[in-house]
């Protein structure tokens, strides 16, 4: 049994030496210091398909960048409420932001990939930003998109947002999204290595040069992919291009969902396809972070019950994980205290939304925003 312990310490201690080391290496961007005329266009670009409760914040803090030459293009998704009606009202007030209407969705495509394929060949800008409706941009963003770009010479700039969380569900599961990378990925083998599965990305913030964006394929080259912005990091880096990424948390802020149920359904249809949908990928993974991050606590607990002399080692594991959330808030600024010593909890729900992304994948699909995707053929 002690033999156990010792292999769970041990995993523990290695994420947590990864995590050290992201954590002093994490790069927040910086501007560049370039003359102002000399500046390129570029484009942000936003897929919205019903997102009226969203859609008018996210555009006014778009179009009140510091920065000189831009376009702001907004693609309805064929929503089927206020969405364009609010966009109409605001291109009326502002003739820098372009509506476009989406086609219909094409047969194999996702809707995100699909809606922003055809906002990337309607983009006049030298450069390209991928955004969300639910994202709110800091001022200075496509100032530090750019100093990342040029500072780190990378094809391909993505970043950890601001992660906004009120509720109480909200604050034990939405950490994971810093956690995962902090503990689980070496960020600086994203930076410095073309190795497609050393690749991060979060899709609510993609920065490229709009010609090498073309070149490589685009979100073309992920049409399929509900996990569309790992899956297309990884594709920059098959097709031999570069990425940096970083902490964005000065540059721009997300509030992905309100609610447990809106935490559910929307990790549930993205969860299982962000590992490629292979169970071979999937249960390894769940068996991991079950054996480090959810087994210390309760052998702790079981233990101290039994007055037994290993009851050390799961403790210390147990320890290890809370400083590795601490971490972030320390070094940071992200989650909150509290609630780093709920992280069992927080992976516990985490792997029942995989194992109910997995049962939708093998059943009816994942059902997003009216359309019903990843529907096994019976």
């Amino acid at each position: 049994m002690t033999i156990y312990h010792e292999i769970v310490l041990a995993l523990t201690a290695g994420l947590f030496l990864n995590a050290i080391v992201n954590l002093l290496t994490f790069r927040k961007p910086r501007a560049p210091i370039i003359d102002p005329d000399v500046l390129p266009f570029i484009s942000i670009l936003v897929p919205a398909r019903n997102e009226e409760r969203h859609i008018e914040a996210c555009v006014e803090a778009l179009l009140a960048q510091n920065y000189p030459h831009y376009e702001v293009i907004v693609l309805d998704d064929e929503s089927t409420d206020a969405t364009y009606a609010i966009l109409h009202a605001m291109r009326d007030r502002d003739d820098r932001l372009r509506i476009m209407v989406g086609a219909s969705l094409a047969e194999g495509w996702c809707g995100k990939p699909h809606a922003c394929w055809q906002l990337a060949r309607a983009a006049t800008g030298d450069y390209v930003l991928f955004t969300d409706a639910d994202c709110r941009l800091a001022p200075d963003a496509l100032l530090l998109a750019l100093g990342a770009h040029i500072e780190h010479d990378a094809d391909l700039v993505s970043m950890m947002p601001e992660y906004i969380a009120s509720t109480f569900w909200e604050r034990v599961v939405i950490p994971l999204l810093v956690m995962i990378p902090i503990a689980f990925l070496p960020i600086t083998a994203v930076r410095g290595m073309r190795w497609p599965l050393m690749a991060a990305a979060n899709g609510a913030f993609l920065f490229m040069r709009r010609e090498e964006y073309l070149r490589c394929g685009g979100h073309a080259a992920v049409r399929d992919q509900l996990a569309e912005d790992v899956k297309f990091a990884q594709h920059v880096k098959r097709f031999g291009l570069t990425e940096w990424y970083g902490d964005g948390i000065k540059v721009y802020s997300v509030r992905m969902y309100e609610s447990l149920d809106e935490i559910w359904r929307g990790f549930r249809k993205n969860l299982f396809a962000a590992f490629s949908r292979k169970l071979s990928i999937l249960i390894p993974g769940l068996t991991l972070v079950t054996i480090v991050m959810i087994l210390p606590l309760p052998l702790t607990l079981a233990g101290l019950a039994l007055h037994a002399s290993w009851t050390l080692l799961p403790a210390a594991a147990f320890a290890l994980t809370v400083l590795i959330r601490l971490g972030t808030c320390w070094f940071l600024g992200r989650d909150d205290p509290a609630y780093a010593f709920l992280n069992p909890l927080s992976w516990l729900i985490a792997i029942l939304i995989a194992f109910s992304s997995i049962r939708d994948h093998y059943g009816n699909g994942h059902t997003w925003k009216g359309r019903l995707y990843d529907q096994q053929k019976k």
